[in-house]
């Protein structure tokens, strides 16, 4: 499910040349100040996929430097309490259900 977050804040970490690329869609329009992308020339882009090569790249960049997911993981006997916080709009992230 997607969520509407804060944008100016990812654009704010980007390092200067740095870019935003979506490549799914976002449930509304994304809104922060052009100023923010004049401030270090970084820019926001968009495409269905990443190339293979970009794919690989980032798969490469997530090993070397150790980038985990943040999930919350609940067992099969939470059930209930995870999807009443599914529900409530509470999941961080993502919501896993282990055996």
């Amino acid at each position: 499910m997607n969520a509407d977050l804060d944008w100016r804040v990812y654009i704010k970490a980007l390092r200067p040349l740095g870019r935003l690329h979506f490549v799914r869609g976002v449930p509304n329009p994304i809104c922060f100040p052009v100023l923010l992308l004049l401030d270090g020339q970084k820019s926001v882009s968009g495409s269905p996929v990443g190339s293979p090569n970009t794919i690989s790249q980032m798969l490469d960049f997530i090993e070397e430097h150790q980038i985990k997911p943040v999930v919350e993981v609940f067992s099969f006997d939470q059930v209930n309490e995870a999807i009443d916080k599914l529900r409530n709009g509470k999941v961080r992230y993502r919501l896993i259900l282990k055996w």
